[in-house]
């Protein structure tokens, strides 16, 4: 995202995209610390209910006049297991009134109501204190129940206690979530950002380039209009001078939209980087012979495959802007070198060259050199090789060639 600013229409999708991830990592997360809790509190609960339901079924073996006994403290030996649990014996009578019995003071002070169905497992408040309770029939003895207390205050202390330490866990994993969510909100936005941005920079440029050449036409076609008999031998010069800011539009154009589309073709044909290179080379060869100037190729064997259409694309405007800037006489010379990690590809000539604060200037868009003087150009060719380059995640930049000249370097990784 460092490549361009974030606007409002691009600051109003990151946060859209943001607060989905968000609400998707925190439902997810919701869900399973929720699914952890539940299950924690329940398998304790669990226990809890199995410890009580074997302290019931050793009491179920004892009879209603023997149960009793315990309950006054006479001596009946018995094996309870958990000391901490606690049982009572409720006696109904004829008019649905009961008498409670146990040993235990605490439940004798309280008298907890019998409640429940029989054989089942239920939370009860008893004098302050939770407790899961279960109720089953004395044997042999109509109308008579044992009530088990098994003491669960810990299991409540213990929901209680995950629920506190769970605030700063839970502020700790929101903060997170909202890092986390802008980080993807940023690597899914930026594709889209990206074409944005290319599009609204082409609008931006095309706008602001096309400015003079329009007054350029619109002055001319003015002028011709005022002399409407004028023969075309007079205005001649007008209308090659509209001719020509017709073709400087046009290029320019064509070479914003090569930009903006990355260097992509609708085809992609795959070659060997040496073929598509030598084979650029033989193309261009006739038009530097034709312009009286040298064109001396030194192609290395490379393996690397490539679109041959961009390579294409790139030869095309490296060449082509050697050719510009060199006079009669001139030498370009193509490389094509293996390296430890794939290819170079060298472009150097002894043309006038650039600054040195320019060597970095002359990739971006409509930049021209201090010193092209007359020469024809929109400031593109090395801003669509830039672009070329990089959709083939390779780099490019500019040296001084010595003596003189302007020196290339493109360099492309295998895989």
């Amino acid at each position: 995202m460092s490549a361009f600013k974030i606007d409002k229409d691009i600051r109003r999708l990151l946060i859209t995209y943001t607060l989905v991830n968000m609400l998707l990592l925190l439902i997810i997360f919701g869900a399973l610390l929720g699914g952890y809790v539940a299950v924690t509190a329940k398998a304790g609960e669990k226990a809890v209910q199995n410890d009580a339901g074997a302290y019931a079924s050793v009491l179920k073996q004892y009879t209603l006049d023997e149960i009793l006994k315990m309950c006054k403290g006479d001596a009946v030996s018995v094996e309870l297991g958990n000391p901490s649990y606690m049982f009572g014996v409720y006696s109904m009578r004829g008019d649905n009134t009961y008498e409670f019995h146990s040993k235990f003071s605490f439940l004798n002070v309280n008298e907890p109501k019998i409640g429940g169905k029989s054989d089942t497992f239920e939370r009860q408040s008893i004098g302050g204190y939770e407790f899961v309770t279960y109720t089953t029939p004395v044997k042999d003895s109509a109308g008579a129940y044992i009530k088990v207390f098994a003491p669960v205050d810990f299991l409540t202390e213990s929901e209680r206690m995950v629920k506190i330490y769970s605030i700063p866990f839970v502020i700790a994993f929101v903060v997170l979530c909202a890092v986390v969510s802008l980080l993807l909100g940023f690597i899914e936005i930026r594709p889209i950002a990206e074409n944005y941005y290319k599009q609204k920079n082409f609008i931006n440029d095309m706008s602001h380039e096309i400015r003079t050449p329009l007054a350029i036409i619109k002055g001319n076609l003015e002028n011709i209009k005022q002399f409407p008999d004028s023969k075309i031998s007079q205005v001649g010069d007008s209308i090659a001078e509209c001719l020509g800011e017709v073709d400087y539009m046009s290029n320019m154009s064509s070479g914003l939209l090569s930009i903006v589309r990355g260097g992509n073709k609708s085809v992609k044909r795959e070659t060997l980087l040496s073929e598509a290179v030598s084979e650029a080379v033989e193309n261009a060869a006739d038009l530097a012979s034709m312009s009286n100037k040298s064109l001396i190729a030194c192609i290395d064997n490379c393996d690397i495959a490539v679109d041959k259409e961009k390579i294409k694309q790139l030869m095309d405007v490296l060449i082509e802007n050697s050719l510009k800037y060199t006079d009669e006489g001139d030498r370009i010379d193509v490389k094509l070198k293996n390296t430890k990690e794939g290819c170079a590809l060298i472009i150097s000539d002894t043309g006038i060259g650039v600054a040195k604060n320019e060597l970095e200037l002359i990739f971006d868009r409509f930049y021209r050199g201090e010193n092209v003087g007359d020469k024809q150009g929109t400031g593109l060719g090395l801003a669509i090789a830039k672009t070329v380059v990089e959709s083939m995640n390779g780099t490019i930049k500019a040296m001084h060639n010595v003596p003189k000249g302007l020196e290339i370097v493109v360099t492309l990784k295998r895989g």
